[in-house]
């Protein structure tokens, strides 16, 4: 089975994978889906030419895919997740299929059904590109099922024909749609890569105000609503750090800025945003999380790295706290910044939170 799945993308991110994929070519998936059923309905002029006349008895049923059309137009328009998009698209380009069928049945002339069969195809192709290869390599065969059931009441004049162009083909688009998956996997991991290095400090790992637009509403500069609950920032400073690089030089400034970031990445929890705000300073957000306990973790920041005997030279940092109170996310970052400077005015090495300088 590791044959149908990309084996660079690891199996905790395939999901992601696939759903970017989906993402990236969603709107020509969705124009293909329509194309291929208004191809369907155009069939019937095909219909009348072969009947000499106005085909009533395949009006019906050329128009009927018109309604899984709609269908999938409503939920993909409100749901973008790729696995029940392309389920639907699946069943759309099936219906046609079917469709088909039930207008050969009427048909006095059936000699053209092949060429029906193999532009079908296309529509599978198309639909490929969106696709999870697992899922192409399941539900593109299922037209041969469709084929040998017809058969068995339509009675097919030229059946092995159609077998033998439409199995070939089928085989040819199967491996073609893997070769792309493999192909989207580069750009998939480089996109990653950029996104990553966009929101990440290069020299700290820690996020940095790139990451803003993902939690802050820039209409009004609002956090948003999941982390906007019993929220607390922490602005942690550096004591003294232009005395650090003035007297060891910036390479070893550099290193003090690395490890106080591990001591903020291993001291906090999974759910909090960690940001280099810029040169030493640090901003910490933590959600959903009472005074006592967001003090309690600023002082443990500053233990560690007050008694870090790794930390050549030695050094301590400077801490404000302020609870975000439902306003601009900046009037939490000022006042965090007031109890910072006042921890620095006074001794630096502690921790103080601005409602108690108030």
């Amino acid at each position: 089975m590791r044959w149908f799945f990309p084996a660079i993308i690891h199996r905790d991110e395939r999901h992601q994978f696939y759903q970017n994929k989906f993402e990236y070519h969603q709107n020509v998936f969705r124009w293909v889906v329509i194309l291929v059923t208004l191809a369907e309905i155009s069939y019937f002029i095909t219909d009348c030419q072969i009947f000499h006349h106005f085909a009533y008895e395949t009006l019906f049923q050329r128009l009927f895919p018109l309604i899984f059309l709609a269908g999938f137009l409503i939920y993909n328009h409100y749901r973008k997740d790729y696995f029940c998009n392309i389920l639907l698209s699946y069943l759309v380009m099936h219906a046609c299929m079917w469709c088909t069928i039930w207008c050969i049945y009427y048909l006095p002339d059936r000699e053209f059904s092949r060429e029906g069969f193999l532009a079908m195809q296309f529509g599978f192709l198309c639909l490929g590109l969106a696709a999870p290869y697992y899922l192409s390599c399941i539900l593109h065969p299922l037209m041969l099922v469709n084929l040998f059931l017809s058969n068995l009441w339509i009675h097919y004049e030229h059946f092995e024909m159609i077998l033998t162009l439409g199995l070939p083909i089928m085989i040819g688009i199967l491996l073609f749609l893997k070769i792309l998956e493999c192909t989207y996997v580069d750009h998939y991991l480089d996109k990653k890569t950029l996104e990553q290095l966009y929101i990440h400090d290069q020299l700290t790992l820690l996020y940095n105000r790139n990451i803003l637009p993902e939690i802050v509403d820039r209409a009004n500069n609002h956090l948003l609503p999941s982390l906007s609950q019993n929220t607390w920032f922490v602005l942690l400073d550096v004591d003294l750090f232009k005395t650090i690089n003035d007297s060891y030089g910036h390479e070893i400034g550099d290193r003090v800025l690395r490890q106080i970031a591990l001591h903020i990445q291993h001291t906090t929890r999974a759910c909090d945003y960690c940001i280099r705000w810029g040169g030493e300073e640090f901003v910490i957000i933590l959600p959903g999380i009472a005074k006592e306990a967001a003090l309690e973790l600023a002082e443990k920041i500053r233990q560690t790295i007050a008694t870090d005997d790794r930390m050549q030279p030695s050094t301590t940092v400077s801490i404000g706290l302020s609870q975000y109170k439902g306003y601009d996310f900046h009037q939490a970052i000022h006042e965090a910044d007031k109890a910072m400077y006042y921890a620095k005015h006074n001794g630096r090495n502690q921790v103080v939170c601005f409602d108690e300088l108030t």
